[in-house]
């Protein structure tokens, strides 16, 4: 699909965002549209020959309910662009407003855009992509999505970058450490809950908010709450519940089996689908996931001689690279090599883990 989505505002971030190339529409559902944005390498010149390009996706994080696809580590896309990547930025729908399944099946759709339709969009600039070769990086609940792929995808990508993302739904436990050391002091009403959501209009993004100015926002205490009771697979599974007078409230815990949660959890999808190679990112003090999740999920990839690399940086929280600066510690020290390793296994990059 060719068709032009209105650009995202800048989110609030002080390293400034990069040029976006062009906005395009993946999906249409009714009447919601979903965009992904496309940023391109520097292309050929007239009468040159032109290279093929690998392709990179990105799933933004938000806890699933929130951010949008402009919320992303300037680093990051820098290095895959370094390397000739294509780079790509996707919404989806979120949670509460679209179901699970509706969530996931975007994530599902967009492969069929990228392997399909994303040539006819980057022809223009004279930039030739090569549909085999794709690379899914996700950050938070992003990571979470994207380490749904090989699941999802019709063809798994060919590497996975898992920056701070949760691998089993069994354990998300609240760390109450860091910034999450005192708990949400405003109630979790069905006023507050109706104030967060939107079902008339389910939301695609929501706006990239800093932490500390949007904790009293209805959305942002909705979110605490599912984190601070340890109900976020519930919520992932049941969504918000409606009571016989129409006022919504939180899932119980428990409410969900095991073997609803084990369906969203790589960590046991591993042992049932074929994984690319995967390379996690986590810091030692990440006051979200606990860093279980990297040890246990690197340990079962290992298990089944799937290519893996683990790193834990130390004393750091969760989203630590969000602000990082082009050509900074954080980019040279902890992006740099991750994003080489993976591009390996799409033969770029010269000492990648494909190499």
């Amino acid at each position: 699909m060719g068709q032009m989505a209105p650009k995202t505002t800048t989110p609030t971030n002080s390293v400034p965002p990069l040029p976006i190339s062009k906005t395009c529409i993946y999906k249409v559902v009714g009447k919601i549209s979903i965009p992904i944005d496309i940023y391109l390498p520097a292309s050929k010149k007239d009468g040159e020959e032109l290279d093929l390009h690998p392709v990179v996706l990105f799933v933004h994080g938000g806890g699933w309910l929130g951010s949008n696809r402009s919320d992303y580590c300037r680093p990051l896309f820098h290095e895959f662009l370094k390397l000739g990547f294509v780079v790509t930025s996707m919404d989806y729908r979120l949670r509460p407003e679209t179901s699970l399944d509706g969530q996931l099946s975007d994530i599902r759709d967009v492969e069929y855009w990228l392997r399909n339709t994303l040539a006819a969009e980057t022809r223009y600039c004279r930039i030739e992509v090569d549909a085999s070769k794709i690379v899914v990086v996700g950050a938070s609940a992003g990571a979470h999505l994207a380490l749904m792929t090989p699941k999802l995808w019709v063809t798994k990508p060919n590497a996975i970058l898992s920056m701070y993302g949760p691998t089993t739904l069994h354990s998300l436990h609240y760390q109450q450490r860091g910034r999450f050391s005192k708990r949400c002091s405003l109630p979790c009403t069905s006023e507050t809950l109706a104030a967060a959501t939107n079902y008339a209009q389910p939301p695609t993004e929501t706006k990239v908010g800093q932490f500390g100015q949007d904790n009293y926002r209805p959305r942002s205490v909705m979110a605490r709450h599912l984190f601070e009771r340890g109900i976020i697979a519930e919520f992932l599974v049941k969504g918000l519940l409606r009571q016989s007078d129409g006022s919504l409230r939180l899932p119980e815990q428990g409410s969900v089996s095991k073997e609803e949660i084990d369906e969203i959890s790589p960590l046991y999808l591993c042992k049932h689908h074929d994984y690319p190679p995967v390379y996690q990112v986590m810091g030692t003090t990440d006051d979200v996931f606990d860093t279980l999740h990297v040890h246990d999920f690197h340990a079962a990839l290992h298990a089944l001689a799937i290519p893996a690399e683990k790193v834990l940086v130390p004393n750091v929280l969760h989203a630590f690279d969000t602000l990082a600066e082009i050509d900074g510690a954080t980019h040279r020290e902890i992006v740099n090599p991750a994003v080489r390793w993976v591009a390996g296994f799409v033969g770029v990059g010269g000492n990648g883990g494909g190499e």
